[in-house]
Parts: structure tokens; sequence; C-alpha cells
């Protein structure tokens, strides 16, 4: 108890508020402050847990691996794919962390036959553009949104198999405008642009498709 009778919060409480805050800046981390408020909730989470050496580790993998530069994982997005500074795929990046230290809240986890499927054949998958109804119409809804529902905004969908030993699969998507001759507004739709998985150097870790190859960033 403080001075002012105020009753402390247990480390477990503590614990739980700081978990709770990290799920929530993962989802919608432009709402927080983007990957700034990620990397401060993770710092806070593995200072609570102790394990605060195994994400510095993890940072220095990041930047070694190239999925992290001098502006931080979102800089690494940017160079691969045009313009493409998104807050949630820099979450996605984040959660692959918090899942393997058993912080990630998952919406639910995919059959392992599926999650299989996904990350073994995302070259097949990615062979031509998918849109986001057509990705949810296979493989349900995601165990992680990362980002708003919005149609014309990026964002990132995240499957996770039930043992926390496999690594997330996160499918990133881009909002493209279709002109109704009707109405005369545009109707924002959303094209897949990459289906990412694994830890290696951070460009093999991506499988494209055609309308992610179209914006891949060539330096020019």
């Amino acid at each position: 108890m403080s001075a002012d009778g105020a009753v402390r919060p247990t480390l477990d409480e503590v614990r739980g508020f700081h978990l709770d805050r990290l799920n929530d800046a993962l989802r919608r981390s432009g709402m927080y402050g983007g990957e700034v408020a990620l990397r401060l909730c993770t710092d806070t989470m593995a200072f609570i847990d102790g394990v605060t050496d195994s994400w510095q580790r993890e940072q220095e993998d990041l930047r070694s691996r190239d999925a992290a530069n001098s502006l931080g994982v979102r800089g690494a997005f940017a160079q691969l794919v045009d313009g493409y500074l998104d807050d949630g795929a820099a979450a996605s990046v984040y959660a692959e962390f918090a899942w393997r230290h058993g912080w990630l809240t998952v919406d639910r986890t995919l059959p392992d036959a599926d999650h299989r499927r996904l990350r073994e054949g995302a070259a097949a998958w990615t062979a031509r553009d998918r849109s986001l109804d057509e990705v949810v119409a296979e493989f349900g809804p995601p165990s992680v949104l990362f980002g708003g529902s919005n149609r014309r905004y990026p964002k990132t969908l995240a499957y996770a198999a039930a043992d926390r030993s496999e690594d997330l699969v996160s499918l990133h998507f881009t909002s493209t405008y279709d002109w109704d001759a009707t109405t005369g507004q545009p109707e924002p739709d959303l094209v897949l642009i990459a289906v990412r998985h694994g830890r290696g150097p951070f460009e093999t870790t991506f499988a494209f498709t055609p309308a992610g190859a179209r914006h891949r960033f060539t330096g020019e």
C-alpha cells in the first residue's frame, strides 16, 4: 500500500496490463505511435519477464538480416516494396518475437495441415494475384489482423499454428482502387503483394505476387 492508501497492483497485474497493451499496440500500432511504441512495449514485456538479453539479440538479428535499418522495420519493408511504409507490416515482425515468448494473443490457430500448406506452398499461392476475400475464403479468418478493417489502407494478416515453435505466416496486402462508373466513387479493394515466413535474410523470406513484384523497389 502506498503512502496515500492506494493499493498497488501485484506483479501479475502489472504484467497483465502491459501484455494487453502490447497486444493492442501490435494490432493497431498507428494508434499508439507506430514502431516506436512497439519497441517500447516489447522492451517493457522483456524486462518484466526477464528476457531483455533475448530481446536485444532479436534486435541485432533483425539488423543483421536486413529486416531493420535506420528507419526500423518499416524502412526494411520500404527497401523491398516501393513506398510500403506500413505500420501493420512492421508490427507483424515484432509479433513474431511476441509469439515465440507466449505474449501474442491470437484469435484462432490454423489447423496444422492448412498452416503447412500455406507456409510450404507460398510460391504456388503467390503465382497470381489474390484478393483479401480470396485468402480468407481459402484459409479462414486470420489469427491476427495487423491494421484496421478499412479497405483503403494496407494491412497484414498473420496465421499461426497451434504449436508456438512454428513461425507465423504473414500475408501483406496493399490497397488498390477500381473506379465505379455508376457512383463516380473509387471502390477500394485489397490485393496480396507477398507471403512472408521464416527467419533467414529478410528478402528471402518473401514470396511476391505479380502485384508485389511490379512494386519491388529498384533504387531508381
